[in-house]
């Protein structure tokens, strides 16, 4: 069987299953029990409707998750199945920023591709912040500024409570006339990455950047 599971959609599996651990850890009633395993199930599916049934048989089995070892094991099994983020070189990822000087690219190596929905780093010296990601089979590349104030708040992509600042990015709708728009997210996209389980907002950023 091949990969199928995208990032933030293992990461929404995730979510399930600690959801369950902590189900298994307060409640004792089998009934009860049955039917928020079912529950997550649902869940899953409603995430993923188009399935082998290769790929149906491997998610359904949290339905059979009697103890949070089970679930443990659950997450391992899937694991193999994470379709990573795309590969992409240095290169590429420089001509989609020609315009910026001393671009700095982190060595690709050290991300974690099958937990990135999307790349981005940080420029710590610039205050800036750097987005690669494939919009509808093509690669874009936006860059933002980051406010050198760091906080604790919701963060728009990933939802999670964590250390967050606005990020922006200046649009150019005609030679006169520049939108910005900005998200408060986190600082840190790696954790982002770990945590996003829907990448509407994400991309609908880039988006609203890219309409030049």
């Amino acid at each position: 069987m091949h990969t199928f599971l995208l990032p933030y959609q293992y990461n929404f599996i995730r979510n399930q299953v600690e959801l369950l651990q902590h189900q298994f850890a307060a409640v004792h009633d089998p009934d009860v029990r049955n039917a928020v395993r079912y529950s997550a199930a649902e869940k899953i599916f409603d995430l993923l409707p188009m399935l082998t049934v290769e790929q149906e048989e491997l998610l359904t089995q949290i339905r059979n998750a009697e103890t949070e070892q089970h679930l443990l094991d659950y997450l391992t099994q899937i694991t193999p199945f994470i379709l990573p983020f795309p590969e992409i070189s240095e290169s590429r990822i420089r001509q989609l920023f020609k315009k910026t000087k001393k671009l700095h690219v982190p060595p690709l190596h050290s991300f974690e591709w099958a937990h990135t929905t999307f790349l981005s780093w940080n420029d710590t010296g610039n205050r800036k912040k750097y987005f690669v990601y494939p919009l509808d089979g093509e690669w874009i590349g936006v860059e933002g500024t980051y406010m050198p104030s760091i906080q604790k708040g919701i963060c728009a992509v990933c939802h999670t409570y964590s250390d967050i600042t606005l990020i922006t990015a200046t649009t150019r709708r005609s030679t006169e006339q520049h939108q910005t728009i900005g998200h408060h997210m986190c600082i840190d996209s790696d954790a982002c990455n770990q945590a996003v389980t829907n990448p509407d907002v994400i991309e609908t950023f880039l988006t609203r950047i890219q309409k030049k």
